[in-house]
């Protein structure tokens, strides 16, 4: 059942239910009731089984989502070539009373752009025991597909899904590879530890409990101790939330699912997302912005379902095996207690805490050092960049190089001098203090276990 659709009409509203399998099998039958012409997919598959009468074959029907489409057919056909000979592939109308040829359409995956078929019926005989199966695929609502499955009385269509639940899982095009919360493939920044600010505690807490805590998860699984783990990074916009995410993920080979607060529009994505995790473990769920999972603004307090649904992912009656969940905030205080402080949601926190003097000594030396620089006093500049994070800092010293250009006429090998940095530092404090960014005094980076 999917959501029920609502109208608005001069005597209030109406509510009407909506059943998305009904609907598909109701349009099925009306067109081929008005076309009147023999089934010629019924008779093709009679003669492949054959058989005397349709009735004589079981059919089982699966309908895959838009955003599913591209990968269950790369698998799909990854999959039928593995284990079965391909008799014969052929395509028909919706009706299933015309002929109109295989169609196909252009996929991107991470290894580039493949055609595959959307409108077939696949002849298949599987290679151990002989065993027959007709696969119809048709698109009904642009990649939105009905799947369905014909085999004879005597054969259980269960170890047709079972085999290609275990093909996906092994060989899947999702295995190690980086999706976002759409299933679309991405291109996780190429960011390495050297790219990120990190004290050596941050560092060698991320080694261990994620790094190498993948790499070994068969030590866990043989004491019986949990192969999954939650990591909560906290702190203020611009402190490396985001890009220690990325040099985690580049860190080790696994599935990686990236999914954006605002990705998240209705209750059970967070779940099927787990769901598809757990088959393609080891996983590497990253969720930016928990704080406002759904698009819901936990500020304004009130019940939170989205969230409540990712407690029980989390923690739930699934076990996780094999997924390590990594979650930012910039607001943890409006988190729930039992969602920060509870082992087994996420095991272990890291602050990202505005940085010192020493640390944005440092930041800036760094930032500095891949440009031609003049008699630069980092430490002229301490005083007055309190309070600002390591983003700051980057387009202080970004800013101070554009401005040095166009003083130079865009020479290539100009350099900064400090008073471009002072120049570029005064206009971010100036711009700062107009939007009421964030203020306060300096705090170090802690870690706490829970």
């Amino acid at each position: 059942m999917g959501e029920p659709i609502k109208l608005q009409t001069p005597m209030g509203e109406i509510t009407i239910p909506y059943d998305e399998d009904k609907i598909l099998n109701f349009y099925r039958k009306m067109v081929k009731a008005n076309e009147g012409d023999p089934d010629l997919f019924e008779e093709a598959y009679m003669e492949f089984f054959d058989l005397k009468s349709a009735d004589d074959a079981n059919s089982d029907w699966v309908f895959w989502e838009s955003t599913r489409t591209p990968i269950y057919i790369y698998d799909f056909m990854g999959w039928i070539y593995s284990d079965f000979e391909v008799k014969k592939i052929v395509g028909f109308s919706m009706s299933k009373t015309k002929s109109t040829g295989v169609q196909y359409h252009q996929f991107t995956y991470p290894h580039g752009k493949e055609n595959k078929p959307i409108r077939a019926s696949f002849f298949l005989e599987r290679k151990t025991d002989g065993v027959k199966f007709v696969v119809d695929i048709t698109p009904v609502d642009g990649l939105h597909c009905e799947v369905q499955i014909i085999h004879e009385h005597t054969v259980s269509v269960k170890e047709f899904h079972d085999g290609f639940s275990k093909y996906s899982e092994k060989h899947g095009i999702l295995k190690n590879n980086s999706v976002n919360a759409n299933l679309e493939f991405i291109n996780v920044e190429d960011v390495g530890w050297d790219d990120v600010v990190l004290t050596n505690e941050q560092r060698d807490a991320f080694e261990k409990n994620i790094v190498n805590f993948i790499k070994h998860m068969d030590y866990f699984a043989e004491k019986d101790l949990p192969t999954s783990r939650g990591c909560l990074l906290t702190g203020p916009p611009g402190t490396g939330k985001t890009l220690t995410c990325s040099a985690i993920m580049n860190q080790i080979e696994s599935t990686i699912i990236y999914i954006k607060s605002d990705d998240i529009h209705e209750r059970g994505q967070i779940a099927e997302l787990y769901d598809i995790a757990r088959s393609v473990a080891p996983t590497i769920m990253v969720i930016e912005d928990i704080d406002t999972l759904g698009g819901i603004d936990r500020t304004r307090g009130g019940d939170h379902p989205i969230l409540g649904e990712f407690l029980n992912c989390l923690a739930g009656v699934e076990s996780n095996s094999g997924v390590v969940t990594i979650a930012t905030t910039n607001y943890p205080e409006h988190l729930d207690k039992a969602l920060v402080d509870r082992p087994g949601r996420f095991d272990f926190r890291i602050d990202f805490g505005l940085p010192d003097d020493k640390l944005r000594k440092w930041i800036l030396k760094k930032y500095l050092s891949t440009f031609n620089h003049k008699d630069i006093d980092v430490k002229a500049l301490l005083k007055d960049t309190k309070g600002m994070t390591g983003a700051h800092l980057k387009e202080m010293v970004m800013t101070a190089y554009m401005n040095a250009l166009s003083q130079s006429n865009y020479k290539k090998n100009t350099k900064i001098t400090q008073d471009n940095l002072v120049k570029s530092m005064k206009a971010i404090v100036d711009s700062r203090a107009k939007y009421n960014h964030y203020k306060g005094e300096d705090s170090h980076s802690s870690i706490l276990h829970g």
